[in-house]
Order: structure tokens, then C-alpha cells, then sequence
């Protein structure tokens, strides 16, 4: 059973790295859009029991592939909005059993309203809160041989989730430092199942090595930290025991920008500590690629 193995939560679309600008202090400028594709692969396999692993006699993996378009828009200054709808792809595996489910996500609305900006001579500072919510759009009733899926296959959660978060961003010249922290309240789903809240932080630090003058072109390398607890999930009122941990995960990011109408980046993300609650399957490398244009 995969509920007794249960997948780490995740956090909003826009946490993951399927969109761009939107974990950040600043915003799009008054009447600016800006249009993204994000695509994102993880494999799973192996077991977690506590921070120690563990092994899986029966060979369990889970595959998992998400496609997020993404949409943002500058009604002020100071203020932006995003919606993002991601496909979800889940591949499970166990020996030489295999069950998959795909369909739409649930679609994700954020605003974001940037409160406070400080600028001098080649540098910058922004600070901004955001909240967010995501809407039961996504499939949930997914069934494999006339049996509906457990809820960690599903794409879709079938619950209302509700964000609230803040970050700061500091550029002094070619640098750029970014502190973030979300909060997610997830609601109860299909079949009584309700997944764990989830807090993520993230640090980030990158540097643009190469800058030519507007509009020129410009690459940046950031690495960041990123920390995830998630509660344990519950069914039917009762506590799932296998559920929920800490994650402490290290990234690098590739960022190039040929003109400023265009965005690219390539994301890699390693877990560094693991301290999960009960047996459950252990987080891997994720990778990321984006793709944005702005009008």
C-alpha cells in the first residue's frame, strides 16, 4: 500500500520551480506581463525511517513529471498577480507492478504586493507578502483496475489550500540575495484525506558574472538552502503515522537572459538531510528547466 510509504508534500505550484519571479521581494512593473513554462522531473526510490535509510525489499519508485504554465501580470507598481496551472505526471513502481495517473493540477492564484523599496547608486532592496491559494481543479479520483488511486498519486488534491508568505531581496551591484518563507494551510481532499500544512524557507545568493549594458545580455549563477517541515497527513480524522518530516534540501540555478523580453533557467536541487515520520520513500534530485517572455 503507498499510503504506508507516503510521498513528501508539496508546496503550491509557485514554490516549486515551475514559474519564475514570484518567490521574491520585487515586481512587475505597472501593466507588465510576464508568461512562463516550467517543466520538472524527481525520481523517488528507497526508503526513509527516520533520518536513516532503509532498505525496500520491494523495490519501490516513483516517478514524477510536472509541466507548469504560468501567467503574471503588474496591475501597479507595487502589486502582482499570478495564476499558474500545472500537468502532473505520477509513475508508480513496485517490482514489476507499475500504476500511472496524469491530468491537470490544481490551479494556483497569487498576489503578491511589494510594501516597501529602497535604492541608491547601484543597488536595490525589496520586500514583499504574498498569499496565495490553490483551487481543487485537478483530478482526483484517478482509478487504476477499477480501484481509485491513493491521494499521493493523484494530480489534483481536491481541497482548498490557502498560502500566506514574505520575501526580501537585496541587489548591491552584481549580487543578489533572496530570502523567502511560505505557509500552506491544506484542506481535506477526496476520500477523507487530508495532507499535512507545510512551512518551506529558502536563501539564496547569486551573482550576474556576466552583465553587458541594457539591453544587453546577462547569466547568473545562484545557489540556495531550502528547509520543508510538513505535518503528519490525516484520513478520516485519524493521524497517518508514516507521514510528514523536515527536508533541508541545497540548489543551483543557471539564469540567462539574452534580451530583456526573455528568460531561461536551469535548476538542480540535491536533498542534504532527511527526518521523516515513520517508513516513507526518500526524496531525490529534482531538475528544472524554465522558459519566460515578457510583454
Amino acid at each position: 500500500m503507498i499510503a504506508a510509504f507516503a510521498l513528501a508534500g508539496l508546496l503550491s505550484a509557485f514554490v516549486q520551480e515551475g514559474t519564475l519571479d514570484v518567490l521574491d521581494g520585487e515586481t512587475l512593473f505597472e501593466g507588465g506581463w510576464l508568461f512562463t513554462l516550467g517543466v520538472e522531473t524527481e525520481t523517488r526510490e528507497g526508503l526513509r525511517r527516520g533520518s536513516d535509510r532503509a532498505d525496500d525489499p520491494l523495490d519501490r519508485k516513483l516517478t514524477e513529471r510536472i509541466a507548469a504554465l504560468g501567467a503574471h501580470y503588474g496591475l501597479r507598481h507595487d502589486l502582482q498577480l499570478s495564476a499558474i496551472l500545472p500537468w502532473v505526471e505520477r509513475d508508480f513502481e513496485s517490482g514489476s507492478d507499475r500504476i500511472s495517473a496524469d491530468g491537470p493540477g490544481d490551479f494556483a492564484f497569487v498576489a503578491k504586493w511589494r510594501f516597501y523599496r529602497w535604492d541608491d547608486v547601484g543597488k536595490a532592496a525589496n520586500f514583499a507578502v504574498m498569499a496565495g491559494v490553490e483551487a481543487p481543479t485537478g483530478e482526483d479520483g484517478e482509478e487504476a483496475n477499477g480501484v481509485r488511486l491513493p491521494p499521493e498519486l493523484q494530480p489534483g488534491s481536491g481541497s482548498w489550500d490557502p498560502s500566506l508568505g514574505a520575501a526580501a531581496t537585496y541587489e548591491p551591484g552584481r549580487w543578489r540575495f533572496n530570502a523567502a518563507t511560505l505557509y500552506q494551510r491544506n484542506g481535506k481532499g477526496g476520500g477523507d484525506f487530508k495532507d499535512g500544512d507545510e512551512l518551506f524557507a529558502e536563501l539564496a545568493a547569486g551573482n550576474r558574472f556576466w552583465l553587458e549594458p541594457y539591453p544587453g545580455p546577462f547569466m547568473r549563477f545562484d545557489v540556495l538552502l531550502r528547509y520543508r517541515h510538513q505535518a503528519r497527513a490525516s484520513l478520516g480524522g485519524s493521524t497517518l503515522s508514516a507521514t510528514g518530516g523536515d527536508f533541508l534540501t541545497a540548489g543551483a540555478t543557471l539564469a540567462f537572459r539574452p534580451r530583456p523580453t526573455l528568460d531561461f533557467q536551469v535548476f538542480v536541487e540535491v536533498p542534504v538531510w532527511q527526518d521523516v515520520n515513520g517508513i516513507q520513500l526518500e526524496e531525490d534530485v529534482r531538475f528544472f528547466f524554465a522558459f519566460g517572455f515578457r510583454i
